[in-house]
């Protein structure tokens, strides 16, 4: 279950593609869009899964044998980064992580199939929503089928064609086609209305593949990649939030004078952006571990995200305030940001429990005479 080989492009290379999926979001995804799709007034939902198919997005990241661009977790990180600074809605995600993860576990029989429907845009994928703490779901005698409920993000209905859980089971992860009989996907009303979160309720649904893993590596690779994602949107939402705040500052007067202009502000806008480029510097250091393979790649995905998350909390929280009274009502995007920043770290698992997995992985460094901070040639 080796990284692999990942096509890479030079930093102008990287730049165009980030500039050519900003340039998108920008034109379909602004504030008047997403304000529109939580008012359910227009599908930006399906269109944004539209788009990211035609354009070849849900592809970034998978090797070029399996019909992506070989971008590997820079993928995950690009894209992911300028969804959350537009707090784009859909199950991208969970879709975009599994397949990345797909393309590198062994020991099942229907790569092709799935990752081809990822590709072009049939086929969807949920995840449980706390899946470093999820339990095992029952499996039959013969392994064929799967029943129990689990809480998941994902099951995008602007997916074309079928949508895809992936369970744990005693013998490893389980991927199950939710039907809507064997298998149902019920709603959750969640404060973030730009994710979609289920109650998944299977009843002997049949197992469509299944993913042997019994030393625990295939669920941890699984949770890096979500990880990772999380963490690239959290710091491209906090960046985005952040500059529409500057912005705002700009046009806000007080005493004759744009707020902008006041030192005080000045400041604390300066230290958000502080704060988010350390974050953006240890999610640097994940997506080079996890493209390099290194063993500590699940360590340093784990604390990207908590790092991330809990900084876009508090970059969401303070634009609120710069924003003042406004900044809580509807009709401003601060309350966007921030019911995102607070779903997101609450994803996977708690910050505290991730960061103590990641204690667990450096004593583990330490005992084998590794170094964690250097990466693979």
């Amino acid at each position: 279950m080796s990284a692999g080989s990942e096509m890479v492009l030079d930093e102008a290379e990287l730049a165009t593609l980030r500039e050519s999926i900003a340039d998108v979001l920008t034109s379909e995804c602004d504030s008047r869009a997403v304000h529109a799709w939580l008012d359910r007034e227009n599908d930006l939902g399906s269109s944004l899964w539209r788009q990211a198919t035609d354009l070849g997005w849900l592809g970034l990241s998978l090797p070029e044998a399996d019909g992506g661009l070989g971008l590997g977790a820079r993928g995950l990180q690009l894209l992911n980064a300028e969804l959350g600074a537009h707090a784009a809605p859909g199950g991208f995600i969970p879709t975009l992580c599994v397949a990345q993860w797909l393309s590198h576990v062994s020991g099942f029989d229907q790569r092709e199939a799935l990752l081809g429907a990822v590709v072009s845009g049939e086929a969807a994928f949920a995840v449980p929503a706390l899946l470093e703490e999820a339990k095992p779901l029952a499996q039959s005698a013969d392994g064929g089928t799967v029943s129990g409920s689990l809480e998941v993000l994902g099951g995008v209905p602007e997916a074309a064609g079928t949508t895809y859980v992936v369970v744990p089971v005693a013998s490893g992860w389980a991927i199950v086609h939710v039907d809507g009989v064997a298998a149902r996907l019920d709603p959750i009303e969640a404060w973030d209305l730009t994710r979609n979160l289920s109650r998944l309720e299977c009843s002997n649904a049949p197992v469509v593949a299944l993913i042997p893993d019994g030393d625990g590596k295939a669920g941890a690779l699984l949770g890096s990649y979500v990880a990772l994602a999380l963490a690239a949107d959290s710091v491209g939402a906090a960046k985005g939030i952040a500059l529409r705040t500057i912005e705002y500052m700009k046009e806000r007067f007080q005493f004759d004078r744009p707020i902008a202009s006041f030192q005080a502000l000045r400041h604390r806008a300066a230290d958000l952006f502080i704060k988010i480029a350390t974050q953006e510097s240890l999610l640097e250091q994940a997506v080079q571990c996890l493209d390099n393979g290194s063993p500590d790649a699940d360590m340093w995905a784990r604390l990207a995200k908590a790092g991330a998350s809990e900084a876009f909390v508090f970059v969401a929280a303070d634009c609120i305030q710069l924003h003042g009274g406004v900044g809580h009502t509807w009709e401003y995007d601060p309350h966007i940001y921030i019911k995102r920043a607070r779903l997101n770290e609450a994803l996977l698992g708690s910050n505290r429990a991730l960061r103590e997995a990641a204690m667990g992985l450096l004593n583990q460094a330490l005992d084998e005479g590794r170094t964690t901070t250097e990466l693979n040639a």
